[in-house]
């Protein structure tokens, strides 16, 4: 789980680069990170369902 998670993160890094061209780099920022901490608290954070 870790290891996907850095992957993420990593893919969302290489992503904002591209995406800061065409939205400036702070909205870019923002949004990628927005991105990713929805995905990884629904991967790692959730709670299992009962």
């Amino acid at each position: 789980m870790t290891a996907g998670l850095v992957a993420a993160y990593i893919g969302a890094f290489g992503l904002s680069h591209p995406l800061a061209k065409r939205i400036g780099a702070w909205p870019a920022v923002l949004a990628v990170s927005a991105l990713t901490a929805a995905a990884s608290y629904a991967v790692a954070d959730r709670r299992a369902p009962r």
